[in-house]
């Protein structure tokens, strides 16, 4: 029994992660460009100026591999860097204006797509995400040993 019900919420864990990265990937691939650039681009246009270690963090990437996308929407002429002054070492990231034209139709409309998620209610949705923030540190912990 305990055994069945892990795996049905991996299988469930994955599931919902699938159709995500499907509608995701639609409305990039639309847009010519992958689900992980638009990630980042909608990501920076909710929090402008954000370091390549901040958006890392948030977007849940290694720095190397945020690296790779941002030098690639930098050359599509979407991002454009420059160095923080306080700290010569980091570059802050900001769209240009065809960055944030891109980010605002896509993300507009991808998010259009998911909105129907708010059918199931707030109170259901928070509690959601509070188990899943239980699951995070429960596998942290298991990582960690």
């Amino acid at each position: 029994m305990n055994e069945n019900l892990v795996r049905e919420v991996i299988l469930s864990f994955r599931e919902v992660s699938r159709k995500m990265h499907q509608y995701l990937a639609e409305e990039a691939s639309k847009q010519d460009i992958t689900t992980t650039q638009l990630l980042a681009l909608s990501t920076l246009k909710r929090e402008p100026h954000l370091t390549l270690f901040e958006l890392a963090d948030r977007m849940k990437l290694s720095k190397s591999t945020t690296s790779g996308i941002v030098d690639r929407l930098v050359k599509a002429g979407f991002l454009k860097r420059s160095r923080v002054e306080y700290n010569r070492r980091a570059l802050n990231l900001e769209l240009t204006e065809s960055g944030e034209e891109k980010a605002t139709l896509t993300y507009d409309v991808f998010f259009k797509r998911l909105e129907p998620i708010l059918e199931i209610g707030e109170k259901d949705l928070l509690e959601m995400l509070e188990i899943h923030q239980q699951l995070i540190r429960i596998l942290e912990r298991g990582i960690k040993e």
